[in-house]
């Protein structure tokens, strides 16, 4: 058992406790010392009777508007940095599993220092699998991702950048980790910062995911895995949609375009693991 208090986030954004409940549920099912931070980017706050009946290790903060995805975990990261915690969990609120992965996840992080952040296989609820570590992005994988058809190029495409030949039986070191439920080592977010709230949503995680990966190890671990209902919003809402566009924007001016050397040598490495 881990003898460090273990911190996680979840980010609230007009969620019922119902909703909210398989979530937490599945965080205390992780039996060591934990603090678990409950950011809410609501107009409007729990009623009172709802935050008495929290656990203990919950921490409730309410902020009264809506910061954005990165800017709300990034309060809960510094809180869990004064406290001293070494680890801390980024977790989305359509998360749940029946079986804690959380300690074997954590005894792989002690065991390979070199780590700075990693996730487990997230499935649908159905149990089909969701390609969610990827390459770093490029502008031709994204149009192809939004680009259906030909289905062909379309499948071609994404074999290669979700990386789908990868098996599940080994970890692999992946470029891009998807913020919807990771763990981070929090000496890398002291060495590489938190997320950039520059970006409201969306790209927050590949960018971080991408910092970190420079100087540590980045990894796909899908010896377990948690269920993920993943809404796909960005697809089905226009407002949503313009904030995806708005953010992978940004993500290309900081990182290049087209012209980005490290990019090219990030996703060779991590290709190489399939042959």
């Amino acid at each position: 058992m881990n003898s460090h208090i273990i911190s996680f986030s979840i980010v609230r954004y007009n969620q019922t406790m119902e909703e909210l409940s398989e979530v937490i549920e599945s965080i205390l099912l992780y039996p060591g010392e934990k603090r678990i931070f409950l950011i809410d980017n609501s107009a409007s706050p729990f009623p009172d009777a709802v935050i008495s009946d929290l656990e203990a290790c919950v921490e409730y903060r309410f902020l009264g508007m809506n910061v954005g995805f990165g800017k709300a975990h990034n309060m809960a990261i510094k809180s869990a940095i004064d406290k001293g915690c070494r680890y801390h969990f980024v977790v989305n609120p359509d998360i749940f599993y029946d079986k804690d992965v959380v300690e074997e996840m954590i005894a792989y992080m002690d065991k390979n220092p070199e780590v700075g952040q990693m996730m487990p296989k997230i499935l649908y609820p159905n149990g089909h699998k969701q390609y969610l570590p990827k390459l770093a992005p490029t502008p031709w994988f994204l149009f192809w991702r939004k680009m259906k058809y030909p289905s062909c190029a379309h499948n071609h495409v994404m074999q290669k950048f979700e990386m789908r030949g990868m098996k599940d039986d080994r970890p692999y070191d992946v470029v891009c980790l998807s913020g919807c439920f990771s763990v981070i080592r929090l000496e890398a977010i002291e060495k590489v910062g938190g997320y950039d709230s520059r970006y409201f949503m969306y790209f927050e995680d590949t960018d971080l995911a991408r910092r970190i990966h420079s100087q540590y190890r980045t990894v796909y671990y899908p010896m377990v895995s948690v269920y993920h209902k993943y809404a796909h919003g960005a697809q089905k809402n226009y407002k949503l949609f313009v904030i995806f566009v708005c953010s992978c924007l940004k993500y290309f001016m900081k990182w290049g375009f087209f012209f980005d050397k490290e990019r090219k040598l990030y996703n060779t490495a991590a290709l190489c693991q399939l042959k």
